[in-house]
């Protein structure tokens, strides 16, 4: 469904790759290797250049004969590079084929290094800790497992708000997502319970490969008595442990399982929000909560279990991907988070993963509100990225107040009787942490507690610890009331009802009050709102991503809980269900949806179906704080299937913007850390395939830097069947026009057009700030709605341009987002100074240290009067590592250069004019190894040998685009340095680099 190829073939990884198009070929050398930093518990992942088993061989044959002889060959030449780092083969202790063609080595920083510098490895880097995404207020060591955030239904209402139950609706034809497999990344899940029962009628059980774990990984009694056997089924018909990294490095406490089996709820929830049995009666803590379902209820669910107590590490993560594409997933739901990465381990096997067709819907995170709060995978777009939103209704309860008012809260737990109210603050602790609660003042009471310091669990195990009855919790402004599982019943306020409860308090210090349960109930939401804690964009991975692709309902869910927690943290026990919030919740929302998608179209392509959901979603979302939602807020909006039979439904979306593993291959050619070489993305470009970041075919468009002008391209692709013709009406965001050409596009089946979209600043909106809008095309009976996101930039011009010769000239294109009068300065040239030394290794190869003596040199430079600032240091000896730093006046390290091996250079732009220390560092190297460093200091004055000689001044109007003309003379042999500054109305807006060679 892409723009016509000769092509893609062969290998292609995420960091480097062999040759994109199958002609011409092209070799391709390695890149040179990336820093490696030093892991706390020494163990690294290693990637492997040579591609996986998945886009070698395909989804289907990872079990074929060809599958089994090329994954001993990947093995080898993983054990080869160990040979080569001088490492034993027993460091090695995962290994990854399928997904990610790589493994995990426990060895020092110096090993890890060494495998680095092996031109068959593309990427080492220290194994890291994630953490699943439900919404915290706070967290301590006594309940870090926790989050809940506010209102919502049961599961069947929300399935009927989705558009799932009514008459024509998924379920009412046979939508149901019989058929589909849904792997779900977590904590694993409980297999006794009744969402996940075997019913008639669901497919057989498929074989599920046992030779390197149990696929089935129940009944480890010898470590805890309470993990019975379970046989897996029809529905449940897997459940794996992938704890090998956290085992070794955190360890398990006693309370939980060493198997599959889930001791915290997490995962059971999000695996019987995805794809739990229909009408499951629900009860948490006696209180009869009606029946619920999950998205996809025939859907057949395997369990991974890759996060304990404590979270997770990566290299298991990565080894549950690679488990669960060799299983055959249709979905995987990964309800976990880290820091935005393009380009880890994970964020490479889920690449892979989707290009084996695998859908996979993944969590931005719960650091909202504030703009970029966004975190990975859900950063990653060959993921749908999901956000949290309300919806229309809650668990409610109130509070009746002794001659007082009554007022209203959430609660999924039962009332009390009538009790004394007491202040937590007047008892020891206004947040009510565990301990701090005096006895003699809360026995028999219940307390009111303020929000932070630990969850809502945590608070009510603290008023239980003291022999409280109750507790009603306060919100901050701005925080929507949740209602968990708690030790106590629970009533939770919104400020406004706190402010009247401690009114009452203070003048009836003696009173009573009754909580009471009040069931499901409606909501003062008038239309879905975006929960608070729910991540916002922009993307620090990528500005031109409009991140969440969607949002969905992540507020008080109700579906599967553990009824055995491994603490008090994570709830009471003997519970099967619970209310849970997070952006956690809301993922495996959309990776329900997605496996209704799959059902009623196999054959389309992660990208198809997500934008699918995306131009189907309704848009009509409200934010936190009551405005109304942007796109860097939910996406494109609240996903909503619609009628299977519906134009314009996500089942039947008329035009779509498809995206194939090239397309991400050239969005990382823009935006991966570790650039391809320039020919691979030279090739991508010659047949097609864009290589900048804001003409990746997404649903939605988004530029960072919109300097005047500028134009995005994006490819539909009609998959109605039939003939379909659409115009297009454009929303432009404000200080913006946008127009697309062709502005109508008259497809036969199958067929894809190309739309140029120009978008130019009209100068009402500042440069630098965000403006939104809208794209929609119609026709045929089709809408297909995408969001539009632009941030104006005053003037844009290259970061570096090139030169050659003793005299010469040069041309700096500069386009223009501002109004004023626009000077360019020139500084320099100037030559190298070197300066030579020795210097001996560190002994404990860190910087700073107290041991670091004959392991450094300090230089002392000045940078008063320097507008701009270089050193590099080479050496070509593999056994030398050299490191470079700089020291601010006050011994503070301003920058720094730590590459594996040396081959460094540090870049300091407009300096603090002072003092600094510039230190070579010796991380390896023989006793009085030499250096030479070679240092360029580019003054503030323009009375050097760089000449303006055309364009560099005169007024400037936005959209303007000037040439501007350079020339130098007398350059010295070897690497000159000079900087033009790009001023409009006396302000600095951009510098340029010049780079002369002598």
């Amino acid at each position: 469904m892409r723009r016509p190829l000769a092509v893609v073939a062969a290998a292609a990884c995420a960091l480097t790759l062999g040759p994109v198009v199958a002609a011409p070929s092209v070799a391709v050398t390695a890149a040179p290797a990336s820093p490696v930093a030093k892991s706390p518990d020494g163990r690294y992942i290693v990637v492997m250049r040579t591609d996986p088993l998945v886009r070698a061989l395909g989804h289907d044959r990872l079990r074929s004969a060809p599958a089994t002889t090329r994954r001993s060959t990947l093995r080898a030449e993983q054990d080869a590079a160990l040979r080569t780092a001088g490492l034993p083969r027993s460091s090695k202790r995962q290994v990854y084929t399928s997904t990610l063609n790589g493994f995990t080595v426990e060895t020092d920083l110096d090993g890890a290094r060494r495998l680095a510098r092996d031109p068959a490895v593309a990427l080492v880097v220290p194994d890291a800790l994630r953490q699943v995404t439900r919404a915290t207020t706070a967290t301590t060591a006594a309940t870090t497992a926790v989050a809940q955030a506010s209102p919502a239904l049961t599961r069947n209402a929300l399935n009927a708000d989705l558009g799932l139950t009514g008459t024509g609706e998924a379920y009412d034809a046979g939508v149901t997502g019989k058929g589909v497999l849904v792997g779900v990344i977590d904590t694993g899940v409980w297999p006794e319970h009744p969402s996940l029962a075997p019913r008639p009628g669901l497919p057989a059980r498929p074989d599920l490969d046992e030779s390197s774990r149990s696929a089935c990984a129940f009944g480890n009694t010898g470590w805890n008595a309470a993990d019975a056997p379970f046989t897996c089924n029809t529905k449940l018909v897997g459940a794996r442990e992938f704890l090998d990294s956290y085992k070794a490095n955190t360890g398990l406490t006693e309370g939980e399982f060493d198997s599959a089996r889930d001791d915290d709820g997490h995962g059971t929830h999000t695996s019987t929000t995805a794809a739990g049995n229909a009408d499951v009666r629900a009860t948490v803590l006696g209180v009869d909560q009606g029946t619920i379902s999950g998205i996809a209820p025939d859907a057949q669910v395997i369990a991974y279990k890759a996060i304990g107590s404590g979270g997770g590490y990566a290299s298991d993560l990565v080894a549950a991907i690679d488990q669960a594409v060799a299983d055959g997933v249709d979905v995987i739901n990964f309800s976990l988070g880290g820091p935005p990465n393009t380009v880890s381990p994970e964020a490479i096997a889920l690449l892979f993963a989707a290009d084996a067709g695998v859908h996979v819907s993944a969590s931005v995170g719960n650091a909202g509100p504030g703009p970029g709060s966004i975190g990975g995978p859900g950063d990653l777009p060959w993921v749908t990225g999901v956000g949290a939103t309300t919806r229309a209704g809650s668990f409610a309860g109130h509070l009746d107040l002794d001659r007082g008012p009554s007022l209203s809260g959430a609660t999924v737990t039962a009332g009390t009787a009538s009790a004394p109210v007491v202040d937590g603050a007047a008892a020891g602790s206004a947040p009510c942490v565990p301990g701090q609660l005096d006895p003699d003042v809360v026995a028999g009471t219940i307390v009111v507690c303020t929000e932070g310091a630990l969850s809502p669990i945590g608070k009510s195990f603290a008023v239980q610890q003291a022999g409280g009855v109750g507790l009603v919790l306060t919100n901050d402004p701005g925080t929507t009331p949740t209602t968990p599982n708690t030790h106590v019943p629970s009533l939770v306020l919104d400020s406004t009802q706190g402010q009247r409860l401690r009114a009452w308090l203070a003048t009836r210090p003696d009173g009573t009050a009754r909580l009471v349960s009040d069931g499901a109930s409606g909501s003062p939401f008038s239309q879905p709102t975006v929960a608070r804690f729910s991540g916002r964009g922009e993307s620090s991975t990528a500005g031109d991503l409009v991140k969440p692709d969607l949002t969905a309902p992540g507020v008080q869910v109700l579906a599967g809980a553990s009824p055995a927690p491994s603490g008090p943290g994570y709830g009471p026990a003997g519970q099967l269900f619970q209310a849970m919030s997070g952006a956690s919740m809301s993922t495996p929302v959309v990776s329900g949806l997605l496996a209704l998608l799959e059902q009623a179209h196999p054959d389309w392509s992660p990208a198809t179906a997500r934008s699918a959901l995306m131009t189907a979603a309704d848009s009509r979302v409200r934010d936190s704080d009551g405005s109304t939602a942007d796109p860097f807020d939910t996406g494109a909006g609240l996903a909503s299937l619609g009628r299977p039979a519906d134009k314009g439904s996500a089942f039947r979306p008329g035009l779509v913007f498809d995206a194939t593993f090239p397309d991400y291959l050239g969005f990382l050619c823009d935006e991966g850390p570790s650039p391809f070489p320039a020919s691979v993305c030279g090739e991508l470009e010659g047949v097609g395939y864009p290589t900048v970041a804001q003409d990746l075919n997404q649903p939605s468009i988004g530029v960072e830097e919109v300097p005047g002008r500028t134009t995005v391209k994006r490819w539909v692709t009609n998959v109605s069947g039939a003939p379909l013709k659409a115009k297009v009406s454009i929303d432009s965001p404000r200080g913006f026009t946008v127009t697309a050409s062709p502005s109508t596009v008259d497809l036969p089946p199958g067929a894809t057009a190309r739309v140029t979209l120009t978008v130019l600043a009209t100068g009402s909106v500042a440069a630098g700030q965000w403006s939104f809008g809208s794209l929609t095309w119609r026709g045929s009976g089709y809408e297909v709605r995408s969001p539009v996101a632009l941030k104006g930039l005053a003037l844009r011009a290259p970061a570096v341009v090139t030169g050659s010769g003793a005299s010469g000239t040069a041309t700096v294109p500069v386009e223009v987002g501002t109004t004023g009068r626009y000077e360019a300065v020139p500084h320099g040239l100037v030559p190298a100074t070197a300066t030579t030394g020795t210097v001996d290794e560190d002994p404990d190869q860190t910087f700073p240290s107290p041991d670091d003596d004959a392991g450094v040199v300090r230089l002392p430079v000045d940078l008063t009067g320097v507008a701009h600032a270089r050193w590099t240091l080479e050496d070509d000896d593999p056994d030398t590592d050299l490191d470079l730093y700089l020291l601010d006046a006050s011994g503070e390290v301003v920058a720094s250069s730590a590459q594996s091996g040396t081959d460094e250079r540090i870049d300091l732009p407009h300096p603090a004019p002072g003092a600094y220390t510039l230190v070579v560092h010796a991380w390896a190297a023989a006793p009085d190894t030499a250096f030479a460093v070679d240092g360029w200091l580019v003054p503030t004055t323009s009375d050097g040998s760089l000449r303006v000689t055309s364009g560099g001044s005169g007024p400037v109007r936005i959209g303007d685009t000037r040439s501007v003309g350079l020339s130098w003379s007398g350059a010295a042999t070897g690497l000159n340095l000079g900087l033009v500054e790009h001023l409009v109305d006396g302000r600095r807006l951009a510098d340029t680099l010049v780079e002369v060679t002598g």
